[in-house]
């Protein structure tokens, strides 16, 4: 009696679990429930990361890597077809590595290549990736996945109400809500910091951090090219001009052509000269970054 008193009341609450669980699962593969994009920066990545991993890349033309500075750009403005794996925080060699691993084969591979090729690649979150339990798990079940977490989507939920409640923004109207903009004072302080920090000679310890790396992205890249196929384009995002004028930032760019030298490398040529705005010195505002995503879908699309 007691041994089944013991079971029913396990069954009873694992039943209901399973029922919540393939609800939840209908949910979301009816598309009932929108996914999100994250509600931090870590999950954000985490996010765009299984997106690339996990889902259909049939129509996939060309992949993004790199950091927050590439994750600044909306690939929507680049064409369709086209994915980032540009992590905040990040470096290329992390979505180089996805992409190697992954079984999606894109006909371009667009790498940016910079200062932030310093930061290592993110072991954990590729490990993850392709667990050898959860792969399966999350990509034939999406609501394993980051995009599905119910508080993410809760808030997200929230957050597509409030904008549908006001009336549709004119991009002009966006753009003037810049931050360089609304709090130009702020905007210049960080710009002026950026500019502090790039008069600054490339350290030794910088400069051998880049080479080690270097190493590594181009092992991704013949790798990468072998595997798929894919054309391999290196390309770097302009800053205000006063930050590229920076000797830090002029030494960063000549080590970088030549760790990857152009007669064997292609770098994407750079787009006309212009004077290029941002918020900190690095990060394009949105009407500037609008204008380089479409720079690159006139170079790299068309």
């Amino acid at each position: 009696m007691f041994i089944k008193f013991q079971l029913r009341s396990i069954l009873r609450p694992l039943l209901i679990f399973l029922f919540l669980m393939s609800l939840y699962q209908v949910l979301v593969s009816g598309r009932v429930l929108p996914s999100s994009e994250g509600v931090s920066l870590i999950q954000n990545n985490i996010v765009k990361a299984q997106r690339y991993v996990y889902q259909d890349n049939s129509d996939l033309r060309m992949v993004m890597v790199g950091s927050s500075l590439g994750a600044n750009l909306n690939v929507k403005d680049i064409g369709e077809g086209v994915k980032s794996i540009a992590l905040g925080g990040g470096a290329s060699q992390t979505g180089l590595e996805i992409v190697k691993r992954s079984k999606s084969k894109p006909a371009i591979v667009l790498v940016e290549i910079n200062d932030t090729i310093v930061r290592k690649i993110d072991v954990e979150l590729v490990n993850s990736l392709y667990h050898p339990i959860f792969y399966g798990l999350r990509q034939y079940l999406p609501m394993m996945r980051e995009e599905y977490r119910p508080i993410s989507v809760l808030v997200d939920s929230f957050k597509s109400r409030s904008k549908q409640s006001m009336k549709p923004i004119a991009r002009e109207v966006l753009d003037s809500l810049e931050g360089r903009n609304l709090t130009p004072q702020l905007s210049q302080k960080a710009i002026e910091t950026t500019v502090d920090i790039q008069s600054k000679p490339l350290s030794e310890k910088d400069a051998k951090n880049m080479k080690l790396e270097a190493d590594l992205i181009k092992t991704q890249i013949a790798e990468i090219k072998k595997n798929s196929g894919a054309k391999v384009v290196l390309f770097d995002i302009p800053l205000e001009s006063r930050v590229n004028g920076a000797i830090r930032m002029k030494q960063v760019r000549e080590l970088a052509k030549q760790l990857f030298p152009p007669d064997r490398f292609e770098w994407l040529p750079p787009p006309k000269e212009r004077e290029w705005r941002t918020n900190d010195g690095i990060h394009l505002i949105r009407s500037d970054a609008r204008d380089f995503a479409e720079f690159l879908r006139d170079k790299l699309l068309r």
